[in-house]
């Protein structure tokens, strides 16, 4: 047994090492790129949306800015869902997917949604839906709800195959449409579905995630940056697998931060956490388009418990910056020293903060491909 047992071993263990050596070498992305980062890297814009999933504009802005900034509310989608607007109903739902109070309202409220077509809602209630953790027949939240009374409408089923095909075919008419969030989403299913990759397959997934960054749909190419980076905790910082790798995903992130993409330029802030200057370009800009996650490395870096650079009046100044992104005085809690400063010299800050945030133009960057786990900015 112990033979056979060693034998089994050694032919996963060369199997896998196989498998390994005849895989793509990441370090051959590197050409591919070529061309896309000489005619972008210098190139910035203006406009504060440009990479975002949303405008102020469209329906569903106010409510998915809110829920970036974890001031996750419902109103906004209230009037939307009234006016028959799918997803507005597919949001509600999912946000409320865990609440075993409303399973029945969650789940029919999925069902017209579907049955209006919406491939979201068809994803929700399939069996490949993240909410199949919660909706399965077996499952502790269902046996929950059926405890309370909650009546479960019995014409929609949940953790269905049906659904996933529907849902699948939804998606693809999507892509067909131009929803760039659509088109990643199925060429990350074929990643999935088909994982031994090939030099021939990874070559075309490079080149369509340049095509969609091409189209200022910078999560794809975040994506891959981070496969290609991994966090040192020894030295607590960001590091590329190999040099060559490191600066390839420099430079695809400025791209990206130069077109306004939040993640790229916390991803920027982070790597260079331990050199960066308090006044660079990157945290003003990042200010700006309201994120959070900003301001946080901003006070972190240099708002340290037992060596802080910043004055009591720029730990104010950034502290409230932060409570007018995401309504929470957390930062007040963490890093100000009540009584540090005088009444009149917080009201002469707070103008200040005012004269800031009327500028800021928050930009969206999750959609409803996004995973629940990154809904809120951190």
């Amino acid at each position: 047994m112990y033979l056979n047992n060693l034998y089994k071993s050694l032919v996963t263990f060369f199997a896998v090492s196989m498998l390994s050596a005849c895989a793509p070498d990441p370090q051959d992305d590197i050409p591919l790129f070529k061309s896309y980062i000489k005619e972008n890297i210098d190139k910035s814009s203006d406009d504060p949306y440009i990479s975002s999933s949303v405008k102020p504009e469209d329906e569903m802005y106010e409510f998915l800015r809110l829920m970036q900034q974890g001031r996750g509310a419902l109103e906004p989608l209230e009037p939307l869902i009234l006016n028959g607007n799918t997803e507005a109903m597919v949001w509600k739902a999912r946000t409320n997917s865990n609440d075993i109070n409303v399973r029945g309202e969650t789940i029919a409220l999925l069902g017209k949604a579907m049955n209006a077509g919406d491939p979201l809602a068809a994803l929700a209630l399939s069996s490949g839906g993240e909410e199949c953790w919660w909706f399965g027949k077996g499952s502790l939240t269902s046996l929950a709800a059926n405890d309370l009374g909650e009546e479960i409408p019995s014409n929609i089923e949940t953790c269905s195959e049906e659904s996933w095909n529907k849902a699948q075919q939804g998606i693809k008419k999507l892509a067909d449409t131009g929803d760039l969030s659509a088109q990643y989403y199925l060429l990350e299913r074929e990643r999935i579905d088909n994982p031994e990759e090939t030099r021939e397959s990874r070559d075309f997934y490079i080149k369509e995630i340049i095509r969609l960054a091409e189209g200022h749909y910078y999560k794809p190419m975040m994506d891959y940056v981070e496969s290609i980076f991994h966090r040192d905790r020894r030295q607590d910082r960001l590091i590329g697998n190999t040099p060559e790798l490191e600066k390839l995903g420099v430079e695809l992130m400025t791209i990206a931060a130069n077109h306004n993409y939040i993640p790229a330029i916390n991803f920027l802030i982070e790597y260079q956490w331990e050199t960066i200057d308090a006044n660079d370009p990157l945290f003003n800009k990042g200010i700006m388009l309201g994120s959070q996650n900003t301001v946080t490395w901003l006070l972190n870096i240099f708002a340290k418990q037992f060596e802080k650079e910043f004055s009591a009046e720029e730990i104010y100044f950034y502290s409230s910056i932060f409570e007018f992104i995401t309504g929470s005085d957390d930062m007040f809690s963490r890093k100000y020293e009540e009584g540090s400063l005088s009444e009149r010299e917080r009201q002469k800050i707070d103008t200040e903060v005012a004269k800031v945030t009327e500028q800021i133009t928050p930009m969206v960057y999750i959609d409803r491909f996004t995973d629940r786990t990154n809904w809120v900015e951190r």
